[in-house]
């Protein structure tokens, strides 16, 4: 009897295990067969060409340079204690350094892991004859993103930096892995997918051990598309020389087309630090200064625009049917409104309103601003692509902020009064405004009323994207006319308050802005368009904490008669 129940037992054991083999060897057999070949096949990845920058006459902003990079390769790497102590005084690195990198950056046994790039060329040469002692070190002849002229429009170009995990997550459906490099702000992050290229590699055969066995085969990377954009190089870089690292923005954009010609935002940054990574003093400056230098102050600054906003009171006034540019306001310096006394920044006794644009007259606006109302201020400021993201393409852009009475009942659980409206009506109070947005609202109103969508990118590989269609808008001719011809009063009267821009033969119309802020200094404005008849180009110049408009408008002038010199912008 026992020894039946053994059989019994022994053959239960038996069928078991035969249907086992019989599931795992036939029924699931391609499937392990599939599993066995992808762990005994490992692809090496070898990255591709990233494209080159090029400005809008052919110099190249964004380059490639040849880097000479020392590698281990794990399964080759034989005596650590010695290879680390001979490599440290060959790269002069520390020791515990050289083995943190080579942890974080290690993979697989046969992956080689970059513990030094752009190493000098004499290093290399040291390297390579001590390759007997340093068994598994190599050096690499790789590809390194370059910045030939250093900070010079880094906010258009961005910088160079490994994926994150936020972004691995969200980006490995379209090709990016794990210590990837790619974008970050700027074109380097909008243009990524045309500039990175198609990655190649080695698919190799490995044992058990993870150690490669054999080559398999070799796809070879495809280079990225070189790109062209709509920058002046030279006019970009003497806009950033006149900023010369004072907190600021300087835009000058084509007003027929939206082409951006030059984007300066200041202090800047110099994207080949974010490269090596070696110098550690001025990554933390870029990364946690005050100064924000990476921050694109021209397309993420949000500041009260101050008397640069007037042209929209002026407009919103229009359309109130209740104004004319004969009609007359008298300045005593300041007026009552409610409870309060509003004040002007002198007293400029009777004006009419093309005085008031030039001597930038905030009691005649305030008059204006009260006749129109806070709904069509906010109306007409939204038609000007105010409190609206201009649609540039740059990563991160700013949508300001127009006030309008049922934002303030929900925010502060209280009505809006005539004073808010005062404010409003010269660019204070609530409102807030990107360099950007503003030069885009010069363009409108010198050419004519088309809302035109500022870019940066011109082409890719030899192609011209085509530029969007501006927006007509829906604004009156005698208005749009009457206000582009005001804003020659503050730059051709001796005494208008941008006077130093009036350049022969340029014809600059402009207003000047000097935009209150709590708790520190004013800051300085000064925007507009030339010539007044059919615009060519628009521009912004904004300063941080100056004081005055006047420090803006000397800039602008010390701009213009310098590109005036090179035979620029004629």
């Amino acid at each position: 009897m026992r020894t039946r129940a053994y059989r019994i037992i022994l053959f239960s054991l038996f069928s078991a295990l035969a249907m086992f083999l019989f599931i795992v060897q036939v029924v699931r057999g391609n499937y392990y067969y599939n599993l066995s070949l992808r762990n005994s096949i490992r692809l090496i990845p070898q990255e591709a060409y990233r494209g080159r920058i090029f400005d809008r006459n052919d110099n190249v902003v964004v380059d490639n340079i040849l880097s000479f990079d020392a590698v281990i390769i794990p399964q080759e790497l034989k005596d650590k204690e010695v290879v680390f102590k001979k490599l440290s005084g060959i790269l002069s690195m520390d020791e515990d350094v050289l083995r943190r990198i080579y942890e974080r950056g290690y993979l697989n046994p046969f992956t080689p892991v970059v513990v030094a790039g752009g190493i000098p060329k004499s290093t290399a040469i040291a390297l390579e004859e001590a390759s007997l002692d340093l068994g598994g070190v190599q050096v690499e002849l790789n590809s390194r993103r370059f910045y030939p002229f250093g900070p010079c429009a880094s906010h258009v170009l961005g910088y160079m930096g490994e994926i994150d995990k936020s972004r691995i997550t969200r980006l490995k459906d379209y090709g990016y892995d794990i210590k990837d490099k790619m974008g970050y702000g700027g074109l380097e992050e909008a243009l990524d997918i045309y500039l990175r290229g198609e990655k190649g590699g080695q698919q190799v055969e490995v044992d058990n051990r993870g150690r490669q066995v054999r080559l398999l085969g070799y796809k070879p990377p495809f280079g990225g598309k070189d790109a062209q954009i709509t920058i002046d190089l030279e006019l970009q870089q003497i806009a950033e020389q006149l900023l010369n690292g004072r907190r600021g923005a300087i835009v000058l954009m084509d007003a027929q087309n939206g082409e951006v010609l030059v984007m300066s935002s200041s202090p800047s940054f110099d994207p080949n630090v974010f490269v090596d990574r070696k110098d550690k003093k001025a990554l933390n400056y870029f990364l946690s200064s005050e100064d924000a230098p990476l921050f694109n102050r021209a397309t993420r600054g949000q500041f009260p625009p101050g008397s640069v906003f007037k042209p929209v009171t002026a407009l919103a006034a229009h359309r109130s049917k209740n104004f004319k540019t004969s009609l007359t306001y008298s300045c005593a310096g300041k007026m009552r409104v409610g409870e309060r006394y509003f004040k002007c920044w002198t007293e400029h006794g009777r004006q009419d309103f093309y005085q008031a644009m030039g001597h930038s007259c905030d009691i005649y606006f305030y008059r204006l601003g009260l006749t129109a109302g806070p709904d069509m201020l906010a109306q007409v400021s939204h038609e000007f692509g105010l409190g609206d993201m201009t649609g540039v393409d740059l990563p991160h852009e700013a949508k300001g902020f127009i006030p309008n009475r049922i934002w303030k009942r929900l925010r502060f659980l209280d009505n809006w009064y005539d004073g808010d409206t005062a404010n409003f009506s010269i660019g204070q109070g609530y409102v807030l405004t990107t360099p950007l947005q503003l030069t885009r609202m010069m363009a409108a109103i010198g050419n004519g009323g088309l809302l035109v969508v500022p870019h940066l990118t011109k082409s890719i590989d030899g192609v011209a994207l085509p530029v969007k269609e501006p927006k007509r808008m829906k604004v009156q001719k005698e208005a749009l006319d009457m206000v582009r011809h005001s804003l020659r009063f503050p730059v051709s009267p001796a005494d208008g308050t941008a006077h130093d821009l009036n350049i022969k033969g340029w014809d600059v119309c402009a207003k000047t802005g000097t935009a209150q802020v709590t708790g520190a200094e004013s800051h300085g404005w000064v925007a507009g368009f030339f010539p007044e008849k059919d615009a060519r180009y628009a521009f912004c110049i904004l300063l941080e904490n100056v004081g005055t408009s006047h420090v803006a408008v000397v800039l602008g002038k010390e701009l213009f008669q310098e590109a005036q010199k090179r035979g620029k912008l004629l």
